[in-house]
């Protein structure tokens, strides 16, 4: 598949043993820059625009709804109004095993996770087919992947001396931390270090997302240690967990929390210790792309975890995010209200995945597309109306 890229950690590339839980947290990842903000009064232009080229095609002023809205977070983020066309959207899904899936939470064996990145890779999964009718590059990288030959989590000799894999699969987090110290730090980074790859590459859109079972458990610990929910507030069932399933999520997500709570206080100690490496370089992504001016579209509990924390670390950066479909679940539901951002569609999907955020980057692309050509249509009636005004000689 041309627009399909998988990294993945080169033979031989081992992961560092989970260690003990850290109580005392390092000052912290490299210095992060000022987030700007994106450009209010090219906003405030594109706004006028949008009304002025409604009355020139004769459209009610709101008629194009959130499309415009969309023209208008697009031009702002671009400093220029009209927008210019999107001409590089690029999606990533960070790919991540969960140690806590070992505790019965879902109906899919070991191995799912490098299943369904191997699927992206050959075209055979919903992620892939939108990405490619949306001509949006899809690139998949394994930060942590679980070992074949053991289970997530499992000790390994060495670190990765390249690439972009963090460990073989996150610490089980109902029992231990997801993520060492130095872990947290180089996932963070790597996140980081994604976003200025593709933007030095001529990105001018980002999609993120998280592929990986159990990311969504671990996503709903780190948005109620955020902001301070109950188990059964953020506890979701969406792929159709049977009542013993359910509980055994519930007991999951209680028991990491009490493990979280003590850090609610710092996001980058509560990734670490109940996030993981995908969600911390979910996070690092959103920083970095927020500080380099860069829309991102997010949705899933995943991403909306990962943002969550993101905003905490980096205030300000939500103004470059879109949250691009409704959510069922309860935990990205909650981060949704708390940011202030507003889902662009609802196609009820269940996978948190970022299969709503890619479907909605279609419509990202045709809205700016759409904006630009009806500026061009109003340019022009609004010229033949001067030519065939007749002026008053009395």
């Amino acid at each position: 598949m041309e627009n399909i890229e998988v990294d993945t950690a080169a033979d031989g590339d081992t992961d560092p043993a989970p260690a003990a839980p850290v109580a005392i947290e390092p000052a912290g990842p490299a210095a992060i820059d000022p987030v700007p903000e994106p450009d209010a009064a090219v906003a405030a232009a594109e706004q006028a625009a949008v009304r002025g080229r409604a009355r020139a095609l004769d459209l009610p002023a709101d008629g194009l709804g959130r499309l415009a809205e969309v023209s208008v977070w697009i031009a702002a983020a671009q400093g220029e109004s009209p927008p210019r066309p999107i001409t590089r959207a690029r999606a990533l899904l960070l790919a991540a095993d969960h140690g806590v899936a070992a505790a019965g939470l879902y109906p899919w064996p070991a191995g799912a996770t490098a299943r369904r990145a191997a699927a992206v890779a050959t075209g055979g999964s919903p992620l892939a087919v939108l990405a490619r009718r949306a001509d949006v590059g899809l690139r998949v990288v394994d930060v942590a992947i679980a070992d074949s030959a053991g289970p997530a989590g499992a000790p390994a000799a060495a670190a990765p001396t390249d690439g972009y894999r963090v460990r073989g699969g996150n610490g089980r987090i109902d029992q231990e931390d997801a993520l060492t110290v130095p872990e947290l730090d180089l996932a963070f980074a790597t996140g980081r270090r994604l976003a200025d790859e593709e933007i030095d590459g001529g990105a001018d859109l980002l999609v993120a997302g998280a592929l990986g079972v159990g990311a969504d458990t671990a996503a709903a610990v780190v948005v109620a240690a955020l902001r301070d929910l109950e188990p059964i507030d953020v506890v979701d069932r969406g792929d159709g967990t049977d009542d013993e399933r359910w509980m055994l999520r519930t007991a999951a997500i209680r028991d990491a929390l009490r493990r979280a709570r003590p850090f609610a206080s710092d996001p980058r100690s509560v990734l670490r210790v109940a996030g993981g490496a995908d969600l911390a370089a979910l996070a690092g992504l959103l920083v970095q792309a927020a500080s380099r001016r860069t829309p991102v579209i997010i949705d899933g509990a995943p991403g909306c975890a990962a943002a969550l924390a993101a905003e905490r670390i980096a205030p300000g950066a939500r103004a470059w995010w879109l949250v691009g479909a409704e959510s069922g679940d309860p935990a990205a539901k909650h981060v949704v209200g708390a940011l202030g951002l507003r889902p662009l569609v609802d196609l009820s999907t269940r996978a948190d995945d970022g299969t709503g955020a890619l479907a909605a980057a279609a419509l990202v692309i045709d809205a700016v597309e759409t904006a630009i050509d009806l500026d061009a249509a109003a340019a022009t009636v609004r010229q033949a109306d001067d030519e065939l005004s007749i002026p008053d000689i009395t």
